[in-house]
């Protein structure tokens, strides 16, 4: 008999310092799903849909990073059983004041549990951070359920609570792990694994797993149809060993330090190479994969191809999902929903999250011309900054033309 599984819904972030009160992301359906056209949603149970494809879009600095990276840490630490500083949030809990969130899950065994966890920092080490409270509610998944009724807990069960554990059972958890990691093994909840791709962002090396160890010609063949074979090997004290061989030559490429394959190969053949590995381990699992800047050295034919692997039913087999932010304002034209789309915005210095369903949603308007009109406010470069910045580097350019043509003994252009 398979085993119960746990999906991630929804996160509330309650009062961290950088991000507006009471800011969400939810990969569940908001808007209306139609009968014929949800190729890329999952349905869980009653009107609890999720959207296999999440992009979170604004203009630099505006979270993105940070907000996907605080969702992946919470996660890592519920799902993954991880310990606070072995996750993201080492890098986005910030401040002195305890920081409050609300995670949300879907059990297969027709329950959905609410984590209301705060985390606080060590009153006596600094950058380390503890579980102050944390309390985990359930309830039951019904047939008439409501999508405004899902995160509705006004008349949920409290199964956990953090702070009414016996000496015995405070002793088996550290302070900075989740009582997520005791529901999972009482329920045998097999959880949904989260593919994190951040270092690979700007990736100078490839990753790939194989059993012997040949990167797939077909994605080789898509990224660079120059390239016979890539074998990526690991050799003793798990040392890695390339070999490259291209079509039109006879000999192939063979080395231990990738700087030197990597001058063979475009930056996009080196991360479309790593990123098809996690892909694929997320599309045979059903899990979550997060892609930071996903058309960052790609071409917008490779960014609409990882983009299908999650919206087309024929591929994506166990309902995996795909968040990932980008600054490309066209790809929103690709999304079939409204709901699939956040907007990251700073206002008054706060990130703030909105869903474009519920900011500007007409299916009449043009998605990426609404975006960089800014008519959503703080989506596009203000003008006033922009005309300040081009009379600066006018300024400069003419102060460093000033200093070349000092003690030339000619004027420039005269000889």
């Amino acid at each position: 008999m398979d085993k119960a599984r746990l999906d991630f819904l929804k996160m509330d972030i309650l009062n961290h310092p950088l991000f507006a009160e009471d800011t969400s992301i939810s990969l569940t359906a908001s808007q209306r799903v139609p009968s014929d056209a949800h190729d890329d949603m999952t349905h869980l149970a009653g009107s609890i849909w999720v959207n296999n494809l999440i992009t979170l879009i604004g203009r630099n600095a505006s979270g993105k990073t940070f907000a996907m990276k605080i969702v992946m840490g919470i996660l890592e630490l519920l799902l993954h059983q991880k310990s606070i500083g072995q996750t993201h949030l080492n890098e986005t809990l910030i401040g002195q004041q305890p920081i409050s969130f609300h995670v949300y899950f879907y059990g297969s065994d027709k329950l959905i549990y609410r984590d209301d966890l705060t985390i606080t920092s060590h009153p006596n080490q600094a950058k380390q951070w503890l579980i102050q409270d944390e309390r985990i509610w359930s309830k039951k998944v019904t047939k008439s359920m409501t999508r405004k009724a899902i995160f509705d807990f006004s008349t949920a069960k409290l199964v956990m609570d953090r702070q009414k554990l016996d000496g015995f059972q405070q002793s088996l958890l550290a302070s900075d792990d989740s009582l997520m990691r005791s529901l999972i093994a009482q329920h045998h909840y097999q959880t949904q694994k989260v593919f994190d791709t951040f270092m690979f962002t700007n990736a100078n090396f490839p990753f790939f797993h194989a059993a012997d160890g040949q990167v797939p010609s077909a994605i080789l063949a898509y990224l660079d149809p120059t390239i016979d074979y890539l074998f990526i090997e690991t050799g003793k004290h798990d040392k890695a060993f390339y070999r490259l061989k291209f079509k039109q030559d006879e000999h192939e490429i063979i080395d231990n330090n990738f700087a030197t394959i990597e001058y063979y190969l475009s930056s996009g053949t080196v991360k479309g190479i790593t990123l098809y590995q996690y892909a694929i381990q997320a599309l045979q699992s059903g899990g979550l994969i997060f892609i930071d800047e996903l058309e960052n050295h790609f071409n917008l034919a490779i960014v609409h191809t990882f983009m299908e692997y999650f919206s087309n039913p024929k591929i994506n087999l166990h309902h995996a999902t795909l968040i990932f932010s980008t600054h490309h304002a066209d790809l929103l034209n690709d999304l079939s929903r409204g709901d699939q789309i956040f907007i990251t915005r700073r206002l008054h210095s706060r990130i703030t999250l909105g869903r474009y369903s519920e900011i500007a949603d007409r299916q009449d308007i043009n998605r990426a011309e609404v975006f960089m009109s800014d008519y959503l406010g703080g989506t596009a470069p203000d003008y006033d900054t922009y005309l300040k910045l081009r009379k600066q580097t006018m300024d400069l350019n003419h102060q460093d033309g000033a200093k070349n043509s000092i003690g030339s003994g000619t004027p420039y252009g005269q000889h």
